[in-house]
């Protein structure tokens, strides 16, 4: 069974938001969007912490697809491949304007 969902988070008129989709052994986050506005205040990330919470209580690793949107030039490529990697991702395969990452589940006793 595939199970997908998103994440709102609610901004005066707008919203932020993070849809995903739950396989058997993975979360896999399909999107995160955040308003221009309310760029640079934590909402990402925080969006992206729930989904690390819940794959680490269920024992499953987290895959995305780093893709700039618009402008695809390798210098936003790595700027999201380094925000990803803040979260313990790490490239599982590289293509021109892609990056295909996984985070694994902490081992017991780890933590995050």
């Amino acid at each position: 069974m595939n199970v997908v969902g998103e994440i709102k988070w609610y901004l005066d008129g707008d919203y932020a938001h993070l849809k995903f989709s739950e396989g058997a052994g993975a979360f896999h986050i399909d999107t995160v969007m955040v308003p221009a506005a309310h760029r640079g205040k934590g909402i990402g990330s925080k969006l992206i912490n729930h989904i690390l919470i819940l794959a680490d209580q269920l024992g499953k690793q987290v895959r995305l697809s780093a893709r700039p949107i618009g402008n695809t030039s390798e210098e936003r490529l790595q700027r999201l491949i380094v925000y990803y990697q803040r979260f313990g991702f790490y490239i599982e395969d590289r293509g021109h304007s892609i990056a295909y990452m996984v985070r694994d589940t902490p081992a017991p006793g780890e933590g995050k």
